[in-house]
């Protein structure tokens, strides 16, 4: 499986991390009254804020194919953290229900972290 989505061209790579974000935009942004009613326990959205991020931090080197040069870190790192931060942002200032919450950019930072690691150390196992 790892070897086919190496293969996998960097413009379909692109293209499926833009897609993505625009995904965590919408689910960001859209009033809470639009989205269906899910039982939810306490603290299941910063579990959803972890997936998500990490998923986004997933993407993200392998859409610049990190594998072969971790110095691209320095970058995905601070811009998925701060597209989340972004989000909370929009979310406090559309004033469509949403609520800027500083825990959900903790969870969407462990989440770009874990997501990097990951990648990291699955890359460098593959390689070896």
């Amino acid at each position: 499986m790892i070897s086919f989505l190496l293969k996998v061209k960097q413009p379909v790579r692109f293209l499926l991390v833009v897609l993505y974000v625009g995904c965590i935009a919408v689910l960001s942004l859209l009033p809470l009254q639009d989205f269906p009613k899910i039982p939810m326990f306490p603290g299941m959205d910063k579990i959803v804020h972890i997936l998500m991020y990490f998923i986004f931090s997933l993407l993200s080197c392998w859409s610049v194919k990190t594998e072969l040069n971790f110095s691209w870190l320095l970058l995905i790192i601070p811009v998925t953290i701060g597209w989340g931060i972004f989000m909370e942002y929009m979310q406090r200032s559309m004033h469509m229900g949403r609520s800027f919450d500083p825990n959900d950019i903790l969870a969407n930072s462990f989440g770009v972290v874990s997501g990097v690691l990951i990648y990291v150390l699955v890359s460098q196992k593959y390689r070896s």
